[in-house]
């Protein structure tokens, strides 16, 4: 991307209290001096795209009757299916339900455990992938949530307390007949010898010495090891075979596949481990997270692996997944059934396909403007102030000036704050990512002050602090491209990329009411975008390269979007 032409290929210099930036109005061609205001320079820090551990959208009160209802009397099996768009925050509400719940371990204890699809979905055997995670969370140390690696005794005394008898009751529940004809097999070679016998030799290898004591051990073990083959070899016999599929029933296991079998394991390693000898029965919170983010094909079969953890007992499973992504997934899957179906319809297919899966839905609601108002504060303290502490500053990434604030100024905040209810962004990832592109744009161009269309008192308190045409232009196009309809999308483009020869003002509002039926796109806000950040470069020129694009629908004479290689 190169700068505006009279920044010679450097970046703008950042307004200072003294700077004053000049603002090219295309209606009017009038240029518009900014009152000098404080300098804030851009901040530094990004936000990062991570789960909170602080309930920041106002879910706790969802998060606290979740797990209510996981804590009573409800030992059997529950598949929860936590619905909504990408970017809503359904991992961190998983995030802040296992906090709760990890609160509430004296009365009701939980195991943690989480399959992520994206990782597992170009796997040999994405099923395995399941079972092996499941296998995870129930063998390992249990510990908070917000934890991490945890050294020290506690998880050594755990291992010896815990996990070895647990593999040994999962060996008994799992192979309890073999190892009961194991135990018969070594009582009959030992049914010759007396306790006389035993005492005798017991005494006279004591007497002996350590020598004579390692021989007799190792002797014994010789001993062992070749009764065990014995018993073998005599089990080997055509006539011991005859007779063992006289006294046994078939058994057609080792042709149905690894799934029977996985699933086999995991429901008696659940029996065992959710149901120790000593203390209170336990339960498993098992999270199927970004579901949403796989393939078609990918979606269907982490769907077809979750059948491994139905129906067990004091399990719950939650399915974090966007409900369009997923249903678009189904109904392709069935789309060739769809004509022999009753349903007759892939899309109601679909539905049923989940409805037979998922016992109870929650779909996560876009959050209230209280909710979004203390979610961008949050964001705005992430990001606030200069390096951090110990991060070593370089000619090529100076310190801040001294005494220069970092970050945006209350006024825009405010702003901020307006133009996001204004074109009614809800989507906390979405708030992130047009909090960061805001903070790069300042980088790269700076403040460049405020601009008055003349016309409208509304555009002018708008418009009143540094940065505002900047903004308000990343919000429009933010909001166009993010519209469901590609033609719509298309025309609203070729709207704000025309040259405006006059005031829309005098147009009225009809004139953008067919473009934009939701009436975000309006004349003061095509008045601020349509006008020139420079002499030759347009607000959307300079904006555009930042905006995360979309598919749009040709048009006859539409220009072609900028992109970083044509500016």
């Amino acid at each position: 991307m190169s700068a505006p032409p009279e920044d010679k290929g450097h970046t703008r210099p950042i307004p200072t209290r003294s700077t004053k930036t000049h603002f090219t109005d295309s209606t009017t061609d009038s240029t518009v001096e900014p009152i000098p205001v404080p300098a804030y320079l851009p901040s530094r820090r990004q936000s990062a795209e991570r789960i909170s551990d602080q309930d920041r959208l106002n879910r706790s009160r969802l998060v606290e009757a979740l797990a209510t209802v996981l804590t009573g009397d409800n030992d059997h099996h529950q598949t929860i299916g936590l619905l909504g768009d990408w970017g809503v925050g359904k991992s961190t509400t998983v995030h802040l339900l296992k906090q709760a719940l990890w609160q509430r371990r004296r009365q009701q204890p939980f195991i943690f455990g989480t399959f992520n699809a994206w990782e597992y979905e170009h796997t040999d055997n994405l099923q395995a992938g399941m079972a092996q995670e499941m296998l995870k969370a129930l063998t390992s140390f249990p510990q908070a949530p917000d934890t991490g690696f945890r050294a020290g005794w506690r998880p050594l005394l755990w291992w010896c307390g815990v996990r070895l008898p647990l593999l040994f009751r999962f060996a008994v529940a799992l192979h309890g007949p073999r190892l009961l004809l194991l135990a018969v097999l070594l009582l009959l070679a030992l049914w010759n010898l007396s306790w006389q016998d035993l005492e005798n030799m017991a005494s006279a290898t004591m007497a002996a010495g350590a020598g004579a004591q390692v021989m007799v051990g190792g002797g014994a073990l010789v001993l062992v090891v070749m009764l065990l083959r014995q018993a073998k070899a005599l089990l080997a016999m055509p006539l011991a075979k005859e007779w063992m599929t006289y006294l046994k029933l078939p058994d057609y296991g080792q042709h149905l596949g690894s799934i029977p079998v996985m699933r086999k394991h995991i429901h008696t390693l659940c029996k065992v481990r959710l149901n120790p000898w000593f203390g209170p029965r336990q339960r498993l919170l098992f999270l199927v997270d970004d579901l949403d983010r796989c393939g078609q094909e990918g979606i269907v079969k982490v769907f077809e692996a979750v059948r491994l953890v139905l129906d067990i007992p004091q399990v719950t499973v939650i399915i974090a997944v966007d409900q369009r992504i997923a249903l678009a997934a189904l109904a392709l899957h069935y789309e060739a059934l769809a004509e022999h179906h009753e349903l007759s319809h892939p899309q109601a297919i679909a539905r049923d396909y989940l409805a037979k899966v998922i016992h109870m839905p929650i779909t996560l609601t876009p959050a209230d403007a209280r909710s979004i108002d203390a979610f961008l504060e949050s964001i705005w303290e992430e990001t606030a102030g200069g390096p951090r502490p110990g991060t070593p500053v370089t000619p090529e990434s100076p310190a801040p000036p001294a005494g220069a604030a970092v970050g945006l100024s209350d006024a825009q905040k405010k702003l901020f704050k307006r133009w996001v209810q204004h074109f009614g962004f809800t989507n906390p990832r979405q708030l992130k990512r047009l909090h960061n592109s805001y903070n790069l744009l300042r980088h790269y161009y700076g403040d460049e002050g405020r601009v008055s269309g003349g016309e409208s008192s509304l555009l002018d308190g708008f418009t009143s602090d540094l940065g505002s045409p900047m903004l308000i232009t990343l919000f429009a196009l933010e909001y166009i491209h993010s519209l469901e309809h590609a033609e719509l999308r298309g025309r609203l483009l070729q709207r704000v990329n025309q040259a405006r020869e006059r005031s829309f003002q005098e147009e009225g509002d009809e004139a953008v009411a067919d473009a934009d039926p939701q009436g975000r796109i309006t004349a003061d806000v095509l008045q601020v975008i349509t006008g020139k950040l420079n002499q030759e470069v347009s607000l959307v020129q300079a904006v555009q390269p930042f905006v995360l694009p979309s598919i749009v629908q040709e048009h006859a004479g539409e220009p072609e979007t900028p992109t970083v290689e044509s500016r």
